[in-house]
């Protein structure tokens, strides 16, 4: 009897320890989608979806691969966003797993026709989460997907994917993660700025032949969760200098078309001011940021002047962006959302009477200031 307990005692031990594997799936027979591409033509949705080997996902010690990472790209089609994902399982030939998608791209026609039609089918699928990057794209989304790295390294390491080293070297347009952009997208008085991302088919050459490479080229704007246009990035020169993310970003310094020389600008502090806000608000910019000067042009050595014609520069930059913005009925320097916070009342007032409106004199003062703090090495 005794041993018969003993026995009992260890297949019961070995049962409960095997049990947990029955339904374990083995890493490398799983697909991981790491990119959700959304489209709408001819009244479907289709979705892309970007996927990978997981040994490229899995970061790998050792020699640098002497191939590209193997990157598919599935399409599927439906009459709403989650059946179109769905149309991936047919052939997927296993099983799929969105939990691993860090970038979500949107093609222009997919947000003209609404982003609240299929953002729904996001945010209540359990497995894709609310951190991954987001972008817009005026181009054929299966073009920024297939775009290979350097070195052939994973796609992961692509703007797409991965976008904050770049910024930091130079920042013009904010990443934004997905469910930052949701809560800007539903913000009252508020313009959701949508990075738009590219292919550029020639800066960067390999073995003499051009290699396409992702950029970021402009954004897609949003107010009152509707497509309200794009702006490329000559247009978006003054976005950048109210946007306190920016970490580090070139401005070339010109006197009557003649280049004097560069700084560099970074961390703007940014107040916006409201006047008269019962009645025609009019809004004061005050800017202020710290530069290093890193070049000078010819003989040129006047750091007031310098300091001065920067100024000036972006003073011109912001207003140039203010107005193309307005055009598409959009607000990118958030003027209207500085009276939603500071002023809510008045802003609820105007609004239900249908009274608050932005003009070109809306924007009445930038006022800028920038502490130069380092020249450089000089000669």
């Amino acid at each position: 009897m005794k041993a018969a307990c003993k026995l009992g005692i260890a297949l019961l031990g070995i049962i409960t320890i095997t049990t947990g594997c029955w339904d374990s799936t083995s890493v490398e027979k799983i697909n991981y989608i790491t990119a959700l591409g959304i489209d709408y033509q001819k009244s479907k949705f289709i979705v892309y979806g970007q996927m990978m080997s997981f040994g490229s996902i899995a970061k790998q010690e050792g020699t640098q691969a002497r191939t590209p990472a193997t990157v598919w790209v599935g399409k599927g089609e439906g009459d709403t966003l989650n059946i179109a994902m769905n149309e991936l399982y047919s052939t997927a030939q296993r099983k799929i797993i969105w939990s691993h998608v860090t970038t979500i791209l949107t093609s222009e026609e997919a947000i003209r026709h609404g982003f609240s039609t299929f953002v729904d089918a996001i945010v209540r699928f359990r497995e894709v989460r609310l951190t991954p990057w987001v972008f817009g794209t005026r181009m054929p989304i299966p073009d920024i997907l297939t775009s290979e790295a350097f070195f052939n390294l994973s796609p992961l390491e692509t703007i797409s994917h991965s976008p904050e080293a770049s910024y930091k070297q130079k920042s013009f347009i904010t990443p934004i993660k997905y469910m930052t952009f949701l809560a800007d997208l539903k913000e009252p008085a508020k313009t959701a700025i949508l990075p738009m991302l590219t292919i550029n088919p020639d800066q960067w050459y390999k073995l003499k032949s051009p290699h396409g490479k992702m950029e970021i080229d402009g954004a897609l704007l949003l107010s009152e969760q509707k497509y309200k246009g794009h702006l490329s990035m000559g247009e978006l020169d003054g976005l950048r200098w109210v946007t306190r993310q920016t970490n580090r970003s070139p401005l070339l310094v010109t006197d009557r078309n003649k280049k004097l020389g560069v700084v560099s600008l970074e961390n703007p502090s940014v107040q916006v001011r409201v006047s008269d806000p019962s009645s025609h608000p009019r809004y004061t910019l005050q800017i202020s940021m710290k530069g290093n000067i890193v070049e000078m042009v010819g003989n040129f050595n006047d750091e007031a002047m310098l300091k001065r014609l920067a100024e000036e520069t972006v003073k011109k930059e912001v207003r140039t962006t203010f107005e193309k913005s307005l055009a598409l009925g959009a607000d990118v320097l958030q003027l209207e959302y500085a009276l939603y916070l500071d002023h809510y009342k008045d802003w609820k007032r105007l609004t239900g009477a249908k009274q608050l409106t932005l003009e070109k004199d809306s924007l009445a003062e930038i006022d800028v200031n920038i502490d130069l703090i380092h020249s450089g090495m000089l000669r």
